[in-house]
Protein backbone atom coordinates (compact mmCIF):
# COMPACT_ATOMS: atom_id res chain seq x y z
CA UNK A 1 0.00 0.00 0.00
CA UNK A 2 1.60 3.34 -1.04
CA UNK A 3 2.37 5.89 1.66
CA UNK A 4 0.20 9.01 1.83
CA UNK A 5 1.65 12.37 0.98
CA UNK A 6 4.06 13.64 3.67
CA UNK A 7 2.50 16.15 6.05
CA UNK A 8 5.74 18.17 5.93
CA UNK A 9 8.19 18.68 3.12
CA UNK A 10 11.95 18.21 3.33
CA UNK A 11 13.89 21.28 4.51
CA UNK A 12 10.90 22.59 6.49
CA UNK A 13 12.04 24.44 9.61
CA UNK A 14 10.09 23.09 12.59
CA UNK A 15 11.81 24.98 15.42
CA UNK A 16 14.83 27.16 16.01
CA UNK A 17 17.82 25.43 14.40
CA UNK A 18 15.76 22.30 13.63
CA UNK A 19 14.97 21.38 10.02
CA UNK A 20 13.30 18.36 8.41
CA UNK A 21 15.73 16.09 6.56
CA UNK A 22 13.30 13.46 5.28
CA UNK A 23 10.38 11.27 6.27
CA UNK A 24 11.52 7.86 7.50
CA UNK A 25 8.23 6.23 8.50
CA UNK A 26 4.47 6.72 8.35
CA UNK A 27 1.33 5.01 9.60
CA UNK A 28 -2.28 5.96 10.35
CA UNK A 29 -1.26 8.06 13.37
CA UNK A 30 2.23 9.43 12.72
CA UNK A 31 4.60 10.79 10.17
CA UNK A 32 8.15 10.41 11.50
CA UNK A 33 10.94 12.57 10.14
CA UNK A 34 14.68 12.65 10.73
CA UNK A 35 16.13 16.10 11.43
CA UNK A 36 19.15 17.65 9.81
CA UNK A 37 22.57 17.35 11.51
CA UNK A 38 21.45 14.27 13.50
CA UNK A 39 19.40 16.41 15.90
CA UNK A 40 16.78 13.77 16.51
CA UNK A 41 13.39 12.80 15.14
CA UNK A 42 10.07 14.55 14.74
CA UNK A 43 6.96 12.53 15.59
CA UNK A 44 4.01 14.30 13.94
CA UNK A 45 0.41 13.37 14.72
CA UNK A 46 -1.47 13.39 11.41
CA UNK A 47 -5.03 13.08 12.72
CA UNK A 48 -5.01 14.86 16.08
CA UNK A 49 -5.65 18.49 16.90
CA UNK A 50 -4.70 20.49 19.97
CA UNK A 51 -7.85 19.64 21.93
CA UNK A 52 -7.15 15.91 21.49
CA UNK A 53 -3.82 16.10 23.35
CA UNK A 54 -3.74 15.25 27.05
CA UNK A 55 -0.02 15.65 27.91
CA UNK A 56 -0.65 15.26 31.65
CA UNK A 57 2.03 16.91 33.80
CA UNK A 58 3.72 18.06 30.57
CA UNK A 59 5.50 14.78 29.99
CA UNK A 60 6.51 16.03 26.53
CA UNK A 61 7.17 19.41 24.97
CA UNK A 62 4.53 19.58 22.24
CA UNK A 63 4.91 21.90 19.28
CA UNK A 64 2.18 22.74 16.74
CA UNK A 65 3.04 22.91 13.05
CA UNK A 66 1.23 23.97 9.89
CA UNK A 67 1.09 20.85 7.73
CA UNK A 68 -0.57 19.40 4.66
CA UNK A 69 -3.30 18.10 7.03
CA UNK A 70 -3.73 21.42 8.88
CA UNK A 71 -2.22 22.49 12.20
CA UNK A 72 -0.97 19.38 13.95
CA UNK A 73 0.89 18.53 17.22
CA UNK A 74 4.37 17.07 17.13
CA UNK A 75 7.10 15.90 19.52
CA UNK A 76 10.87 15.79 19.05
CA UNK A 77 12.81 12.87 20.51
CA UNK A 78 16.54 12.10 20.22
CA UNK A 79 15.84 8.50 19.16
CA UNK A 80 13.50 6.63 16.83
CA UNK A 81 11.83 3.28 17.44
CA UNK A 82 8.35 1.82 17.31
CA UNK A 83 8.48 1.50 21.09
CA UNK A 84 9.11 5.25 21.50
CA UNK A 85 6.40 5.94 18.92
CA UNK A 86 3.84 3.94 20.92
CA UNK A 87 4.95 5.57 24.19
CA UNK A 88 4.43 9.06 22.73
CA UNK A 89 1.02 8.10 21.34
CA UNK A 90 -0.16 6.60 24.60
CA UNK A 91 1.11 9.31 26.91
CA UNK A 92 -0.28 12.16 24.79
CA UNK A 93 -3.68 10.64 24.05
CA UNK A 94 -4.47 8.50 27.13
CA UNK A 95 -4.38 9.01 30.87
CA UNK A 96 -1.53 6.81 32.05
CA UNK A 97 0.13 6.06 35.35
CA UNK A 98 -1.03 8.10 38.33
CA UNK A 99 -2.84 10.53 36.03
CA UNK A 100 -5.50 7.85 35.57
CA UNK A 101 -6.14 7.72 39.34
CA UNK A 102 -9.02 10.13 39.91
CA UNK A 103 -8.58 12.65 42.73
CA UNK A 104 -6.32 11.51 45.61
CA UNK A 105 -3.98 14.48 45.10
CA UNK A 106 -2.13 14.07 48.42
CA UNK A 107 -1.55 10.35 47.82
CA UNK A 108 -0.19 10.95 44.31
CA UNK A 109 2.14 13.71 45.53
CA UNK A 110 3.40 11.38 48.26
CA UNK A 111 4.08 8.57 45.78
CA UNK A 112 5.82 10.95 43.38
CA UNK A 113 8.06 12.48 46.07
CA UNK A 114 8.75 9.40 48.19
CA UNK A 115 8.82 6.59 45.63
CA UNK A 116 8.84 7.66 41.98
CA UNK A 117 11.40 10.47 42.02
CA UNK A 118 13.97 8.51 44.09
CA UNK A 119 13.66 5.49 41.79
CA UNK A 120 13.86 7.47 38.55
CA UNK A 121 16.54 9.92 39.74
CA UNK A 122 18.60 7.89 42.25
CA UNK A 123 21.80 9.91 41.80
CA UNK A 124 20.19 13.02 43.33
CA UNK A 125 19.24 11.09 46.46
CA UNK A 126 22.49 9.15 46.79
CA UNK A 127 24.37 12.48 46.66
CA UNK A 128 22.60 13.52 49.87
CA UNK A 129 22.92 10.02 51.39
CA UNK A 130 19.19 9.39 51.11
CA UNK A 131 18.04 5.82 50.68
CA UNK A 132 16.24 4.51 47.60
CA UNK A 133 12.98 2.65 48.43
CA UNK A 134 13.42 -1.09 48.73
CA UNK A 135 9.76 -1.77 49.40
CA UNK A 136 6.50 0.00 50.25
CA UNK A 137 3.46 -1.16 52.18
CA UNK A 138 0.01 0.11 51.25
CA UNK A 139 -2.54 -0.31 54.01
CA UNK A 140 -6.12 0.72 54.43
CA UNK A 141 -9.73 -0.50 54.28
CA UNK A 142 -10.76 -3.01 51.61
CA UNK A 143 -12.26 -1.61 48.44
CA UNK A 144 -10.08 1.53 48.30
CA UNK A 145 -8.19 0.54 45.14
CA UNK A 146 -4.81 -0.54 46.52
CA UNK A 147 -4.24 -3.04 43.72
CA UNK A 148 -5.27 -0.53 41.03
CA UNK A 149 -2.91 2.06 42.47
CA UNK A 150 0.03 -0.38 42.42
CA UNK A 151 -0.65 -1.22 38.76
CA UNK A 152 -0.71 2.48 37.91
CA UNK A 153 2.49 3.03 39.91
CA UNK A 154 4.20 0.40 37.75
CA UNK A 155 2.88 2.15 34.65
CA UNK A 156 4.14 5.51 35.95
CA UNK A 157 7.61 4.09 36.57
CA UNK A 158 7.70 2.12 33.32
CA UNK A 159 8.33 -1.02 35.38
CA UNK A 160 7.14 -4.54 34.64
CA UNK A 161 4.44 -5.77 37.01
CA UNK A 162 4.30 -9.11 38.84
CA UNK A 163 1.32 -9.75 41.12
CA UNK A 164 1.19 -12.49 43.75
CA UNK A 165 -1.46 -13.42 46.31
CA UNK A 166 -0.58 -15.19 49.53
CA UNK A 167 -2.66 -18.16 48.35
CA UNK A 168 -0.41 -18.50 45.27
CA UNK A 169 2.53 -19.32 47.56
CA UNK A 170 0.81 -22.09 49.50
CA UNK A 171 2.04 -25.67 49.05
CA UNK A 172 1.19 -29.08 50.47
CA UNK A 173 4.86 -30.08 50.33
CA UNK A 174 7.42 -29.46 53.07
CA UNK A 175 9.50 -26.44 52.06
CA UNK A 176 7.35 -26.07 48.92
CA UNK A 177 6.26 -22.54 49.81
CA UNK A 178 9.85 -21.51 50.49
CA UNK A 179 10.79 -22.62 46.97
CA UNK A 180 7.81 -20.75 45.51
CA UNK A 181 8.85 -17.53 47.25
CA UNK A 182 12.32 -17.88 45.77
CA UNK A 183 10.91 -18.49 42.28
CA UNK A 184 8.62 -15.44 42.51
CA UNK A 185 11.56 -13.18 43.33
CA UNK A 186 13.63 -14.81 40.58
CA UNK A 187 10.88 -14.01 38.08
CA UNK A 188 10.69 -10.37 39.22
CA UNK A 189 14.49 -10.08 38.91
CA UNK A 190 14.38 -11.52 35.38
CA UNK A 191 11.87 -8.80 34.43
CA UNK A 192 13.64 -5.94 36.21
CA UNK A 193 13.05 -3.12 36.57
CA UNK A 194 9.84 -4.47 38.05
CA UNK A 195 7.29 -4.14 40.82
CA UNK A 196 6.67 -7.35 42.74
CA UNK A 197 3.26 -6.92 44.34
CA UNK A 198 2.03 -9.11 47.21
CA UNK A 199 -1.67 -8.69 47.88
CA UNK A 200 -2.97 -9.63 51.35
CA UNK A 201 0.63 -9.84 52.46
CA UNK A 202 -0.28 -10.50 56.08
CA UNK A 203 -1.12 -14.07 55.00
CA UNK A 204 2.38 -14.57 53.62
CA UNK A 205 4.45 -12.95 56.40
CA UNK A 206 2.38 -13.21 59.60
CA UNK A 207 3.79 -12.15 62.95
CA UNK A 208 6.02 -15.06 64.00
CA UNK A 209 5.42 -14.32 67.69
CA UNK A 210 1.87 -15.59 67.23
CA UNK A 211 2.66 -18.81 65.37
CA UNK A 212 3.56 -21.10 68.26
CA UNK A 213 5.55 -24.29 68.01
CA UNK A 214 3.47 -25.66 65.12
CA UNK A 215 4.37 -22.74 62.88
CA UNK A 216 7.96 -23.73 62.08
CA UNK A 217 7.31 -24.02 58.35
CA UNK A 218 5.64 -20.61 58.28
CA UNK A 219 8.67 -19.17 60.06
CA UNK A 220 10.86 -20.59 57.28
CA UNK A 221 8.67 -18.82 54.72
CA UNK A 222 8.98 -15.48 56.54
CA UNK A 223 12.75 -15.94 56.80
CA UNK A 224 12.98 -16.72 53.07
CA UNK A 225 10.88 -13.66 52.20
CA UNK A 226 13.16 -11.45 54.32
CA UNK A 227 16.29 -12.88 52.73
CA UNK A 228 14.94 -12.31 49.20
CA UNK A 229 13.67 -8.83 49.98
CA UNK A 230 16.92 -7.63 51.56
CA UNK A 231 18.66 -7.47 48.18
CA UNK A 232 15.71 -6.74 45.90
CA UNK A 233 16.28 -2.99 45.60
CA UNK A 234 19.84 -3.52 44.35
CA UNK A 235 18.38 -5.65 41.56
CA UNK A 236 15.79 -3.07 40.47
CA UNK A 237 12.87 -4.88 42.06
CA UNK A 238 10.50 -2.76 44.13
CA UNK A 239 8.53 -4.96 46.53
CA UNK A 240 5.04 -3.67 47.29
CA UNK A 241 2.70 -5.20 49.84
CA UNK A 242 -0.97 -4.44 50.41
CA UNK A 243 -2.96 -5.24 53.52
CA UNK A 244 -6.16 -4.47 55.37
CA UNK A 245 -4.59 -5.66 58.64
CA UNK A 246 -1.08 -4.22 59.08
CA UNK A 247 -1.00 -5.30 62.75
CA UNK A 248 -0.82 -8.96 61.65
CA UNK A 249 2.44 -8.55 59.69
CA UNK A 250 5.73 -9.72 61.20
CA UNK A 251 7.64 -6.84 62.76
CA UNK A 252 10.88 -7.73 60.98
CA UNK A 253 9.19 -7.14 57.61
CA UNK A 254 8.34 -3.59 58.66
CA UNK A 255 11.85 -2.60 59.69
CA UNK A 256 13.89 0.01 57.85
CA UNK A 257 15.49 -1.35 54.69
CA UNK A 258 12.52 -3.56 53.91
CA UNK A 259 9.19 -1.77 53.70
CA UNK A 260 10.79 1.68 53.84
CA UNK A 261 7.54 3.49 53.17
CA UNK A 262 4.16 2.70 54.72
CA UNK A 263 1.36 4.56 52.99
CA UNK A 264 -2.28 4.80 54.06
CA UNK A 265 -4.77 4.37 51.21
CA UNK A 266 -7.90 6.16 52.35
CA UNK A 267 -11.40 5.93 50.90
CA UNK A 268 -11.66 7.96 47.67
CA UNK A 269 -11.83 11.72 48.14
CA UNK A 270 -14.48 14.08 46.71
CA UNK A 271 -12.98 14.34 43.20
CA UNK A 272 -12.35 10.61 43.04
CA UNK A 273 -15.96 9.83 44.03
CA UNK A 274 -17.25 12.11 41.27
CA UNK A 275 -15.12 10.29 38.71
CA UNK A 276 -16.10 6.87 40.06
CA UNK A 277 -19.80 7.65 39.60
CA UNK A 278 -19.07 8.69 36.01
CA UNK A 279 -17.01 5.56 35.44
CA UNK A 280 -19.55 3.08 36.75
CA UNK A 281 -22.55 4.71 35.08
CA UNK A 282 -20.90 4.86 31.67
CA UNK A 283 -22.30 2.41 29.14
CA UNK A 284 -25.75 2.46 30.79
CA UNK A 285 -28.71 4.72 29.90
CA UNK A 286 -28.44 7.72 32.23
CA UNK A 287 -29.70 11.29 32.54
CA UNK A 288 -27.42 14.10 31.39
CA UNK A 289 -28.68 16.20 34.32
CA UNK A 290 -26.97 14.19 37.08
CA UNK A 291 -25.09 16.37 39.58
CA UNK A 292 -22.02 14.23 40.29
CA UNK A 293 -20.74 16.73 42.84
CA UNK A 294 -23.87 16.26 44.94
CA UNK A 295 -23.54 12.47 44.74
CA UNK A 296 -19.93 12.77 45.89
CA UNK A 297 -21.02 14.91 48.85
CA UNK A 298 -23.54 12.26 49.88
CA UNK A 299 -20.98 9.44 49.79
CA UNK A 300 -18.15 10.60 52.04
CA UNK A 301 -16.12 7.58 53.27
CA UNK A 302 -17.77 5.30 50.69
CA UNK A 303 -15.17 3.15 48.94
CA UNK A 304 -14.96 2.35 45.24
CA UNK A 305 -16.84 -0.94 45.57
CA UNK A 306 -19.65 0.87 47.44
CA UNK A 307 -20.08 3.36 44.60
CA UNK A 308 -20.06 0.56 42.04
CA UNK A 309 -22.81 -1.20 44.01
CA UNK A 310 -24.86 2.03 44.24
CA UNK A 311 -24.86 2.37 40.46
CA UNK A 312 -25.68 -1.33 39.97
CA UNK A 313 -28.59 -1.15 42.42
CA UNK A 314 -29.88 1.97 40.67
CA UNK A 315 -29.69 0.12 37.34
CA UNK A 316 -31.67 -2.80 38.80
CA UNK A 317 -34.34 -0.40 40.08
CA UNK A 318 -34.53 1.25 36.66
CA UNK A 319 -35.15 -2.15 35.03
CA UNK A 320 -37.62 -3.22 37.71
CA UNK A 321 -39.64 0.01 37.37
CA UNK A 322 -39.40 0.06 33.57
CA UNK A 323 -37.54 3.39 33.53
CA UNK A 324 -35.78 4.65 30.42
CA UNK A 325 -32.62 5.77 32.26
CA UNK A 326 -30.83 6.16 35.59
CA UNK A 327 -31.39 9.62 37.03
CA UNK A 328 -30.08 11.49 40.06
CA UNK A 329 -33.18 10.84 42.20
CA UNK A 330 -32.79 7.10 41.68
CA UNK A 331 -29.13 7.19 42.72
CA UNK A 332 -29.89 9.31 45.78
CA UNK A 333 -32.61 6.89 46.89
CA UNK A 334 -30.10 4.02 46.77
CA UNK A 335 -27.52 6.05 48.71
CA UNK A 336 -30.06 6.83 51.46
CA UNK A 337 -30.64 3.10 51.97
CA UNK A 338 -26.99 2.00 51.88
CA UNK A 339 -24.53 1.92 54.76
CA UNK A 340 -20.88 2.39 53.69
CA UNK A 341 -18.78 -0.75 54.04
CA UNK A 342 -16.11 1.17 55.98
CA UNK A 343 -17.23 2.28 59.44
CA UNK A 344 -15.95 5.18 61.49
CA UNK A 345 -14.36 2.61 63.82
CA UNK A 346 -12.47 1.12 60.85
CA UNK A 347 -11.11 4.54 59.90
CA UNK A 348 -10.10 5.24 63.50
CA UNK A 349 -8.22 1.93 63.56
CA UNK A 350 -6.16 2.87 60.51
CA UNK A 351 -5.55 6.36 61.87
CA UNK A 352 -4.13 4.83 65.03
CA UNK A 353 -1.91 2.53 62.95
CA UNK A 354 -0.53 5.60 61.21
CA UNK A 355 -0.01 7.50 64.47
CA UNK A 356 1.92 4.58 65.98
CA UNK A 357 4.44 4.15 63.14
Amino acid sequence: MPLLRPALMNNTEVADDLTIKNRIDSDETFDIYSLEDDKGYLYLFKNLEKNNIINSRHRYKVIYLDTFYGKRPAVIDPEYSRKIQEKIRKELTELVGLDSVAGMKELKELLINEVINPLLNPEKYVKFKLGIPNGILLYGPPGCGKTYIVRKLAEELGYNYVEVKASDIGSSYIHGSVEKISRVFDRARSLSPSILFFDEIEGLVPNRDNLGETGSYKQEEVNQFLAEMNKSGEENVLVVGATNRPNLIDNAVLRSGRFDRRIFISPPDFEARKELFKLYISGRPFSNKINYGKLAELTENYVSSDIELIVEDAARLAVRNDLSEIDEALLESVIRNMIPSVSREDLDYFKNVGDSK
